[in-house]
């Protein structure tokens, strides 16, 4: 298998577009919270949406490596792919039901990160290897 199929593609851009998601959710959080007054639970408030923000940027460094490395990566990348699926899938779910009904979204986009992810197409294509071994002596 010479190219990569297009569930493994179309996992790869739903990668790259949580990614850049949660970057952008990363630099909204910061402007929120360089620029939030504090009052009574001020402390708590602030606390919250750094940790919040801290996870998003785990989840957008995780998303980008991931993205990166699925042309030539193996089978690890592929688990990865679909843990940050689930990541995704879970922490928009239960945003939607605590905050906000447009989380939906990234719940969706979670789901089909690991539907795509575990398709046979894309386990067969990290299932071979895919590094270029470089000879023992160059040819002269």
């Amino acid at each position: 298998m010479s190219q990569m199929p297009g569930t493994a593609r179309s996992a790869r851009v739903v990668l790259f577009a949580v990614g850049a998601l949660s970057f952008a959710a990363v630099v909204w959080m910061a402007v929120v919270t360089a620029t939030f007054e504090t009052g009574a639970l001020g402390g708590l408030i602030l606390g919250m949406l750094l940790l919040a923000a801290t996870l998003f940027a785990l989840l957008a460094v995780a998303s980008f490596v991931l993205a990166t490395k699925f042309s030539g990566g193996g089978r690890k990348v592929r688990v990865g792919a679909v843990v940050v699926g689930w990541m995704t899938f879970v922490g928009s779910a239960i945003a939607a039901l605590a905050s906000h009904a447009a989380w939906g979204v990234a719940t969706m986009a979670g789901a089909l990160l690991v539907v795509l992810s575990v398709a046979t197409a894309t386990k067969d294509w990290f299932d071979v290897p895919h590094h270029v071994r470089m000879p023992a002596r160059w040819p002269e």
